[in-house]
């Protein structure tokens, strides 16, 4: 039988902030209507064995190790029933009218194939929930476009959505493809609403459904590798979308930029005899980005126990 929403969460690690998510979830599902699936990226801690025991009907893939956002986001999908799916953080918190305002909002917007939450840090700081497509001449620091100011009491459409709690349209994902597996982490959403557009999808945003997000919880500790992530899947979403002679423009615009970065910033650690933490940090970042591309950009750097790759590619 059909369902309305099928919940996908991705998680590795950190029990206590799964629950939270999962508490705050419960309160907008209908059990008759809506499915939840975990996808677990190998946590090596209690987390599956507590999602087991204190919510039994949640639907659990597991990895045994780290297959990114993207892929394992396709893993439930291809089992998900629902005719809408729900990505959503396993650092974000959904209030119960939740689920009821996207159902809302895509029944009122039939072309909508994504739409997605306001977010709130958890001082109730507004963050930033949307964006503009990347484009040549903005990556190249020129001429960004600033962020149009959105009506706050209806949908919006929007270029691009911050994934963290984003609700897209089956129909949309049937015609259009899952997201891209080859983006391990980063970027996958921008390429997806991209995509979405360039297929006549409209990519939204609603305001009223208001969504706290304790940002960065999930990558905090393993930063530098985050950081090569970031770099691996800009380059990516370059030879993704923009024609060959701009991607090895922006390539090599980027590649530049960072060495530079790291040259000065190691110049400037020297003259201060490195006792400034901050400093060490920044030229270890851009140090660890520098070196993976020297060694040919092994897929092993970045976020740890990555799962074997397939192969595998959206359409």
């Amino acid at each position: 039988m059909a369902l309305r929403f099928s919940v996908v969460i991705v998680h590795r690690d950190g029990a206590d902030l799964l629950l939270q998510a999962l508490a705050h979830l419960q309160a907008a599902l209908d059990p008759a209507r809506d499915e939840v699936w975990l996808v677990d990226n190998g946590s090596r801690d209690d987390s599956v064995a507590r999602v087991r025991t204190a919510y039994p009907r949640v639907g659990i893939i597991e990895n045994g190790c780290n297959n990114g956002f993207g892929r394992a986001c396709n893993q439930a999908i291809e089992q998900a029933r629902g005719e809408f799916v729900l990505l959503l953080n396993n650092d974000a918190h959904i209030q119960p009218d939740a689920l009821n305002r996207f159902e809302r909002d895509f029944r009122d917007w039939p072309q909508a194939g994504i739409v997605a939450g306001q977010l709130y840090g958890p001082d109730g700081a507004p963050q930033r929930s949307h964006g503009v497509l990347p484009t040549v001449r903005a990556e190249l620091g020129f001429g960004r476009t600033p962020l149009p100011k959105l009506a706050a009491d209806r949908v919006n459409e929007v270029e691009t959505v911050v994934g963290a709690c984003m609700a897209v349209r089956r129909t949309a994902i049937d015609r259009v493809g899952m997201l891209d597996p080859a983006f391990f982490f980063y970027f996958e959403e921008t390429e997806w609403c991209a995509r979405l557009r360039r297929h006549g999808w409209q990519v939204c945003l609603d305001p009223r459904i208001h969504v706290t997000h304790l940002k960065g919880a999930s990558t905090r500790r393993v930063r530098r590798g985050a950081q090569v992530e970031m770099l691996r899947s800009r380059l990516l979403f370059y030879r993704r979308v923009f024609p060959l002679p701009a991607v090895a423009l922006l390539t090599a615009w980027r590649v530049g930029r960072l060495i530079v970065n790291f040259l000065f910033n190691a110049a400037l650690l020297l003259l201060l005899a490195g006792v400034n933490a901050r400093l060490r940090n920044k030229v270890a970042v851009y140090g660890t980005q520098v070196l993976w591309l020297a060694l040919g950009c092994p897929r092993s750097w970045g976020l740890p126990d990555k799962c074997p790759e397939r192969g595998e590619r959206s359409e």
